[in-house]
């Protein structure tokens, strides 16, 4: 593990260069943010409440630490803070409704003889973690698709902002493809072992999807990709709000 880790941050700083002391800075970071987080909800805090503070820092150190561009980074901030109160807002409902969060019945020969009673309210557990593991995938989205709009507007300042606006949709489609596939991706290696067990125990399709442990990580993986999607258009009216003065009006090409 050692070795694993240390070979970890040789390629970073050969490939990256002094860039790569800041990526790690920036890990450092946003690791000791996510066991402040564990530790302040095993003290008792409240779990959403703070989550969404700590989930404010890992997204300043995110971009602001690994983005150059001021007007970029500033406009992949917002958006992220928009898109992780829709994520909440989603979240919060469907995760009653489903019943989704807590042990499931595979947990149960682990936990035998252990006390359930936490002290955590599983729900809200729930919901912080769909919350985190969102901010990655839509912080690195938002970068993106506005890296590629200043570049288009920086080489075509004669565009309008419905062209601006369509060419957002042009470069958010090229990376919602990879993103998509990311999480996809990322939700059949963690159910991989559960499909494998599932499979030994003659599971029926009914007793799949009604599944808590497969119910979680299918809700975690179609949340993310809605926040993920969302990202395209907020990102793009951001860029279009934040270059208005740079575009010449429509009405000046008629």
């Amino acid at each position: 593990m050692l070795y694993l880790l240390i070979a970890f941050i040789v390629l970073l700083l050969v490939v990256t260069g002094n860039r790569g002391i800041s990526l790690l800075l920036g890990l450092g970071i946003n690791l000791i943010a996510i066991v402040a987080l564990l530790i302040l909800i095993a003290d008792g805090f409240n779990v959403v409440i703070t989550t969404l503070i700590i989930s404010v820092i890992i997204l300043i150190v995110a971009i602001y630490m690994n983005v150059e561009n001021g007007a970029t980074a500033n406009i992949s901030f917002k958006t992220s803070l928009i898109i992780m109160v829709v994520i909440l807002l989603i979240t919060i409902p469907i995760l009653y409704w489903s019943s989704t969060q807590g042990m499931g019945v595979e947990d149960q020969e682990e936990l035998e003889g252990f006390s359930l009673a936490a002290g955590v309210s599983y729900p809200q557990l729930a919901i912080a973690t769909i919350v985190v593991n969102s901010l990655g995938v839509i912080s690195e989205t938002s970068v993106a698709i506005t890296s590629g709009l200043h570049e288009i507007v920086l080489n075509k300042p004669t565009l309008t902002s419905k062209e601006v606006f369509s060419d957002g949709f042009t470069v958010g489609n090229k990376i919602l493809s990879t993103q998509t596939n990311t999480l996809l991706f990322n939700f059949f290696s963690t159910t991989f072992p559960l499909f494998f067990l599932m499979n030994t125990l003659g599971f029926k399709f009914s007793d799949i999807i009604n599944d808590k442990l497969f119910g979680a990580e299918f809700l975690t993986t179609v949340i993310c990709t809605i926040g993920v999607i969302l990202t395209v258009p907020i990102t793009a009216y951001q860029v279009v709000h934040e270059s208005r003065e740079k575009i010449k009006p429509e009405t000046d090409k008629q």
